[in-house]
């Protein structure tokens, strides 16, 4: 039995073969509904001797499209809430830093509509960059060694 992953890898694909549903499914570790269900969601097929075919390229791009369309900017100043699914700004003075190497660090704060933890990953020279600019310097942890 396969092990199912929870969103396909869209390089599991070989670009220069043809699937058919059963292969694409096997591939991907899903039912060969869930290959069809694909395809009327845009998936790319072509008929050849009285057989769908989906090209590997095509399939590729389908699940790299998902994939970006599921991707969530968060712009400067804010972090990720991981119980809303969607970047928020934290409450002013409420953002925690813990360093992880002598570049970069996890930023910790509150979500202030569900009220759980947001991250997000930053590198200290780009501090001011991304929103975060105003932390006071011995907030920042010193790195591990």
């Amino acid at each position: 039995m396969t092990r199912r992953r929870k969103r396909p890898d869209p390089r599991r694909a070989k670009v220069n073969f043809n699937y058919t549903v059963a292969e694409a499914a096997g591939v991907f570790g899903v039912c060969r509904g869930t290959v069809r269900n694909w395809i009327r969601a845009g998936l790319g097929t072509f008929r050849a001797g009285g057989m769908v075919l989906i090209l590997g390229d095509e399939l590729r791009a389908f699940h790299a499209r998902r994939q970006a369309k599921r991707r969530v900017h968060c712009p400067p100043g804010s972090m990720f809430c991981m119980k809303c699914r969607a970047a928020r700004l934290p409450p002013p003075g409420l953002v925690e830093v813990a360093g992880l190497t002598a570049t970069t660090a996890n930023l910790r704060g509150i979500c202030p509509v569900c009220e759980s933890l947001m991250h997000r990953r930053a590198n200290r020279a780009r501090m001011a960059e991304i929103g975060f600019g105003d932390l006071p310097p011995h907030a920042w942890p010193p790195a591990p060694s």
